[in-house]
């Protein structure tokens, strides 16, 4: 099947450089919606079929083979007819895809993990996905292990701050030998997808900073007035236990609507290289899926919380095929209280959903709150880690100074975030006290279960709150 790539993607073939230098290093950077991943791996499967190779696709954080881009080239490969639903040239398997020429792409993370990667030398070809994250070890450890003759590492991501190792490398005054770097954006794409263009158009209208960096490929401008800096956008994976809280913010004109989903724990070790576990009293805040679509009409909400409804009869229709998030309908979603009338449409479509608590000084307490965890985001969370980049106190425009209040901008998600630990925050500061309907439960300080009522199992006093923590009604 013939595949049409835009028209840079030439210069992934291209044997030399313009200084006449054999190819080693590809560099392709710039803004959102430019095809960068895309084109890369056609031109990894490309490679594959024509020649035995070894091929490493890498990235700093891979904590599972969900987190890395064996998905994308395997729709690659289905797309170009060389899968099990072509010539089958290609087989995968859990780890790795093989050629039926002897060709291996592989998949695996560089962090924390040096005596790994010098471990790779006999690659042909590396290609570093979202190397802006890329540590200075990582990268003086991957660089001289690919050193295969005519070996060739391609490095392909979206700009973050001129000072990450590999912007001072490839955009410094003098990149290495052999390199081909490459600005590429969303109009070098000829099917820039129109869903991607109203999102982009958004943002040029209503911020011009978050545009520039997010759809431009700009440096982020390191500022004293950003709230966060307590946060990483590291994968994993979700404890099954994990007690899920769910967050909403509902959409005002061309405002996103936006559902979050996060929970507390901690890691088993050392943070982003071991096993997450859910811990109520642990320091780190995950937030692992969000849903977020501007201008969403109201009839759509339902279908982009959770999905397409798999009740008969349906309570909702998905024409825009939302995927939704996982337990969206099971659990209790905390939402901002400015819109009852979305609150009771929901709630008629069959979700839980109780209005945010709000009143002086309610932003400042939730982002304070916030700010005493570690934020670990999930890479999918994209928006999240564009508002955590932006987010900051506001500025007098005559002196320059920082204020004491936040600018309201680029806090959509993050609103989200502080409705979904509303109750959490609440039962640390002591404020809360549950009732029910029935036996009475309460919570001390901390957020633990006091008393000997535990509910429908006395051995698992989270039975009757597993999926409602932070949401039964106030006193």
């Amino acid at each position: 099947m013939k595949i049409h790539l835009p028209e840079w993607s030439r210069w992934l073939d291209v044997p030399r450089n313009k200084a006449r230098e054999l190819v080693r290093h590809r560099v392709l950077h710039g803004g959102r919606g430019g095809a960068k991943s895309w084109t890369i791996a056609h031109k990894i499967v490309e490679r594959a079929r024509q020649h035995p190779m070894r091929i490493l696709c890498t990235r700093e954080y891979q904590n599972s083979i969900r987190d890395s881009s064996k998905k994308l080239i395997e729709d690659c490969i289905d797309r170009m007819g060389f899968g099990a639903r072509g010539d089958r040239f290609f087989t995968l398997n859990e780890r790795e895809i093989r050629g039926s020429n002897g060709s291996v792409i592989t998949f695996q993370g560089l962090n924390g993990r040096d005596a790994a990667i010098k471990s790779l030398e006999g690659y042909d070809l590396a290609w570093v996905e979202e190397a802006a994250t890329l540590s200075q070890s990582s990268l003086d450890a991957l660089v001289p292990t690919i050193r295969k003759e005519r070996s060739e590492i391609w490095w392909s991501y979206n700009p973050r701050f001129a000072s990450d190792p590999v912007d001072q490398m490839f955009r410094g005054q003098t990149p290495p030998p052999g390199s081909i770097v490459l600005e590429v954006h969303h109009f070098d794409n000829p099917w820039f997808p129109s869903v991607l263009s109203r999102d982009m158009e958004y943002d040029r209208m209503r911020d011009p900073e978050k545009h520039a960096h997010v759809w431009l490929g700009r440096y982020v401008l390191r500022s004293e007035a950003q709230v966060f800096r307590n946060w990483k956008m590291v994968p994993y994976e979700t404890p099954s236990d994990a007690v899920l809280r769910f967050g909403a913010d509902w959409g005002f004109s061309r405002d996103p609507t936006v559902l979050v989903r996060c929970f507390i724990g901690r890691w088993t070790g050392e943070p982003g290289a071991s096993e997450v576990v859910a811990d109520p009293k642990g320091t780190f805040l995950f937030v692992d899926q969000e849903a977020y679509a501007i201008g969403c009409p109201i009839d759509s909400t339902p279908a982009l919380f959770a999905g397409s409804d798999t009740r008969k009869p349906s309570r909702w229709e998905n024409k825009p095929g939302y995927l939704g998030l996982e337990g969206a309908t099971q659990n209790r979603i905390t939402a901002d209280s400015a819109r009852p009338e979305t609150i009771d449409y929901m709630v008629s479509r069959g979700f839980n959903i109780t209005p945010a608590i709000k009143g002086p000084g309610s932003v400042e307490d939730g982002v304070n709150f916030l700010k005493s965890y570690d934020i670990i985001v999930h890479p999918r969370c994209r928006h999240l880690v564009d508002e955590l980049i932006h987010y900051s106190w506001a500025v007098d425009r005559q002196t320059g100074e920082i204020l004491s209040q936040l600018a309201d901008k680029h806090n959509h998600v993050i609103d989200a975030l502080r409705y979904a630990l509303e109750g959490a925050r609440k039962a640390r500061s002591g404020e809360l006290s549950f009732a029910t309907a029935g036996r009475r439960v309460s919570l001390d300080a901390y957020g633990s279960l006091t008393g000997r009522e535990w509910g429908e199992d006395r051995n698992d006093p989270w039975s009757s709150l597993r999926g409602r923590w932070g949401g039964l009604p106030y006193r």
